[in-house]
Formats: C-alpha cells, structure tokens, sequence
C-alpha cells in the first residue's frame, strides 16, 4: 500500500468532484436543513481552478491505487491590526477547508498523510497555527483530529427557531 500525496492539478477535477460529492451526501443525510443532495458536479470547475491558482491555499490529493483516493485543502487568512478593537490580536493563520477520503480508503493513514501535508504547506507560509471546523456528528474526523493535536477553540450553537416560540421561563 503506497501512498502518495502531492499538489492537486487540473486533470484532478473529476477525481476531486466524486470524492466531494461523498462527503456531500454524507453532510446532507446528517444535516439537511444546511445540504442537499444535487445531480450537478459537487464543485464547479471555475472554483476548482481557482483553488488551484490561488497562491494563499493549497489543494493536495493522495494517491493510492492508482486512484485519487483523498484530498486536503487548506488557506492562509490574516487578521491586520483593527484599531477599532485594539484586544484582538493581528495574525496569520491556516484554515484546514475541506479533508476528504473516500470511505473505500478510510482507515489507512490517508487522512494523517493529507493534514501532515496541509500542516507542512502552512509551516513553510510562515503561518503559526492551523484550524479547521467540524461538524459534531462526524465523530470519526473528531476522533482523527484530537489524535492530531487539535482542540476545541470555541463552539458555535444553534436554535431553531420554529420549533420554540419563546425562551423557557426563568426559575
């Protein structure tokens, strides 16, 4: 089982699109008010060049098989000082924005060799920290990712608002 990961090309885009399109269907069996299944590509070919030619982000497949089998793609943010809101720090950052594996590949380090890329692409951009988000239901990325090293910065809520017309009465 050889593995191999390097930086994504044009030929990639439809190899990139099936795996985009697993974890679609994935997201939008767990989370339908937020993704829907679709019959179009999973990404468009404009954004997926762009991705490309973009010198801020990166996008790295992982070859095995001869197949694409996984894909990483991570971005370089910055904050510049905010003289409105001195608190806030200025800084420089990666963003892990999509790791995707085909579940046929799960379970066979691809995921590890992609974020080790990722994290070497953000080290070698002068960039001191890497986060990416995720969803609560997707516990094996969670369990990927806490063996990683990352931890939890914050958390996002949500409330429906349909489903309660007012806040419970206060005791």
């Amino acid at each position: 089982m050889c593995i191999r990961v390097r930086r994504a090309e044009s030929a990639d885009y439809d190899a990139a699109c099936r795996l985009y399109a697993e974890a679609d269907t994935l997201h939008a069996r767990e989370r339908p008010d937020r993704f829907r299944l679709t019959d179009q590509p999973a990404r468009s070919r404009s954004l997926f060049d762009a991705h490309l030619d973009d010198p801020e982000q990166a996008l790295f497949v992982a070859d095995m098989d001869d197949t694409v089998a996984g894909l990483v793609r991570v971005q370089a943010f910055g904050r510049p000082e905010i003289a409105d809101v001195p608190a806030l720090t200025p800084r420089r950052y990666a963003m892990v924005q999509e790791l995707v594996v085909a579940q046929s590949h799960q379970r066979r380090g691809i995921a590890t060799r992609l974020m080790t890329e990722a994290d070497r692409w953000a080290r070698d951009h002068g960039l001191a920290e890497i986060q990416l988000t995720v969803y609560d239901f997707n516990q094996p990325a969670l369990r990927l990712y806490t063996k990683l090293g990352y931890a939890p910065i914050s958390r996002r809520l949500s409330r429906k608002l349909e489903s309660q017309s007012a806040f419970p009465e206060a005791d």
